[in-house]
């Protein structure tokens, strides 16, 4: 072998050596790099962990604090967000036991005085652990058994506390302790557009059913029965079944009773609901007292005969104020006043519509007299006297 091609072999030699040297110098170093760059990197998202996790605790606790049910930010919306809808079912499993059914037996009697069984239903709300609920008293009036139906499928025989038909609550105890009683809330913060959540008994046999929506108004005035209630509005879907039932916001805190639905064909979205603010003074007068004291009463019920045919219908001589009825031993039928009495003053007030006869009353005090000028018809047209009849004002405990 030429000493060229020997030169040149050990040149190759060497240079494979040296790329052998660098190569394994290389990958060894690299290692030891690697290894202290991937323990600083792993240094820094631990650190970076740990700081994630003490903001999200921070969030957690801050949310805590402020709301005594939600305390997981996912669940502090119900309309935004990815887990709105989760966030509903967490507050109805925390509120869901604390709404009732209630079923109400009695009987009444038919135009020749023979009894028959009725039987109603609706809802009510818990308010405390050891057994007392709130319902409408219109759910309870005329029932002679009241039945109360837990979430868990108990049910109790319950007492009826006390009722104000005035302001259509009444107060119920049962022989239950360890019950779920509702959060309460503040209807005073409400705002049109809150969000709601309404939990019933519809049709007096679907218990726990859930609807939710928004308020849709704030103080709407409504009429039942004769008295004028001032109550939230809310687009939840309500039936028959649903009053006493409740109403309540985004935290899961009660914010009203249910009292009604439209009663108009072919429209929705139009619940009523007593604002809670309105109803915890009513319940705790019925807790203490069995009535709200201090309401003033007379007994007599007015009706406005605004038309001759009205009037004809009725067998009275004229248009007018007319007393509709009076109760039983009230301070009205004590004084005197009758059915089919013409009112024409109260106080010297000359009166030309039934409402004001109502208002007049609101405004006085137990123990105040009021004086009736009013014209009692006779047996024939043009026989009937005028009278002046004085009622001393007395106390409403139903």
């Amino acid at each position: 072998m030429s000493k060229s091609f020997k030169k040149f072999n050990s040149l190759i030699a060497v240079l494979l050596a040296l790329t052998l040297f660098a190569a394994t110098g290389c990958s060894l170093l690299g290692s030891s790099e690697t290894s202290s760059l991937t323990s600083s990197l792993m240094n820094s998202l631990e650190q970076s962990s740990v700081e994630n996790s003490t903001d999200t605790a921070s969030v957690i606790s801050e949310d805590s604090s402020s709301s005594p049910i939600i305390v997981s930010p996912t669940t502090t919306s119900m309309i935004t967000g990815t887990n709105s809808r989760t966030g509903i079912a967490d507050i109805i499993d925390l509120i869901a036991d604390s709404v009732v059914a209630i079923n109400v037996t009695g009987v009444a009697y038919d135009y020749f005085n023979r009894s028959y069984p009725t039987e109603g239903s609706g809802s009510g709300i818990v308010v405390s652990a050891d057994g007392y609920i709130i319902t409408n008293n219109h759910v309870i009036s005329g029932g002679n058994k009241i039945t109360v139906f837990l979430k868990d499928g108990r049910s109790f025989t319950a007492e009826l506390v006390g009722k104000s038909a005035t302001d259509d609550i009444a107060l119920l105890k049962i022989n239950a302790m360890g019950l779920t009683p509702a959060k309460i809330g503040n209807s005073s913060t409400l705002r049109v557009g809150d969000d709601t959540i309404v939990i019933g008994n519809p049709l007096g046999e679907l218990q726990g059913t859930v609807t939710t929506g928004i308020i849709s108004a704030l103080e709407r005035e409504i009429e039942l029965d004769g008295t004028t209630f001032t109550v939230l509005q809310t687009d939840a879907a309500v039936n028959p079944g649903n009053s006493g039932g409740g109403m309540f916001d985004s935290n899961g805190q009660l914010i009203g009773m249910v009292i009604a639905k439209t009663s108009e064909t072919g429209v929705e979205g139009l619940g009523f609901v007593l604002p809670i603010n309105v109803i915890v003074p009513v319940i705790n007068e019925l807790r203490k007292n069995g009535y709200v004291t201090g309401r003033p009463y007379i007994g007599l019920y007015s009706v406005d005969i605004n038309s001759y045919l009205l009037a004809r219908m009725n067998n009275v001589e004229s248009m007018g104020v007319y007393v509709q009825g009076v109760d039983d031993g009230s301070p009205a039928a004590l004084a005197g006043l009758r059915a089919v009495d013409l009112i024409i003053k109260i106080d010297g007030k000359k009166i030309t519509a039934a409402s004001e006869v109502t208002g007049i009353i609101q405004n006085k005090k137990v123990g105040d007299k009021v004086t009736f000028d009013i014209y009692r018809q006779g047996n024939y047209a043009g026989t009937g006297e005028n009278l002046t009849i004085t009622v001393t004002v007395g106390e409403n405990k139903g």
